[in-house]
């Protein structure tokens, strides 16, 4: 099954969607459980975020530079807009030293469930694409904050546990819209100007 199709046949089975309520910026953040701290600290830890960090930010990039393509709503290629701008910027930022903890570029571009989930937007009709591609960025997005959250808390290279922290607010921000944009496809937007 697709990754996150789970999600789609669950959201089927509940029936039609109440209709979205206006958004607020009022509204409680996203809740973050902490990372266990029962695990050591190890230069592991680096090695498996710095990869993780390195693909998925690749992947971020290579959906929204897609949904720029293939997406229809104007919600969506503001969303799309917003992330290639702050995965470039955060990617800038944080390549030197994941460059430096891992020696070199991670051997796969993508993580597999990445590159399985691009093949799959890739395959849409721009008619399909926009919601899938929104309910796909809160898993990647809920991914990515478990990676940055669990460097944070477990990391041994402070570099990497400095810029982890630092981008976190980021990241639950983009979970955030994306959960906000599943809610307003077809709806009022929430990249409208004001």
């Amino acid at each position: 099954m697709m990754p996150f199709m789970w999600l789609a046949l669950l959201l089927a089975q509940a029936g039609p969607p109440a209709p979205p309520k206006p958004m607020t910026e009022n509204r409680p953040p996203v809740p973050v459980q902490p990372a266990p701290t029962n695990y050591p600290t190890s230069p592991n830890v680096d090695r498996i975020f710095a990869v993780a960090a390195m693909q998925g930010n690749n992947a971020e990039l290579d959906m929204a530079q897609l949904a720029l393509k293939q997406g229809t709503a104007n919600e969506v290629l503001g969303y799309a807009s917003k992330m290639i701008a702050e995965h470039e910027g955060l990617m800038r930022e944080m390549q030197p030293a994941l460059r430096r903890v891992l020696g070199t570029e991670p051997r796969e571009r993508l993580a597999a469930p990445d590159a399985l989930a691009l093949r799959h937007l890739e395959s849409l009709s721009p008619v399909d694409f926009d919601q899938d591609y929104a309910v796909q960025q809160i898993g990647d997005h809920l991914a990515a904050l478990t990676a940055f959250q669990t460097e944070a808390d477990n990391g041994s290279d402070p570099q990497l546990k400095a810029m982890a922290r630092k981008w976190l607010p980021s990241i639950k921000a983009h979970l955030e819209l994306a959960v906000d944009l599943t809610q307003h496809i077809g709806g009022s937007s929430p990249f409208k100007s004001h």
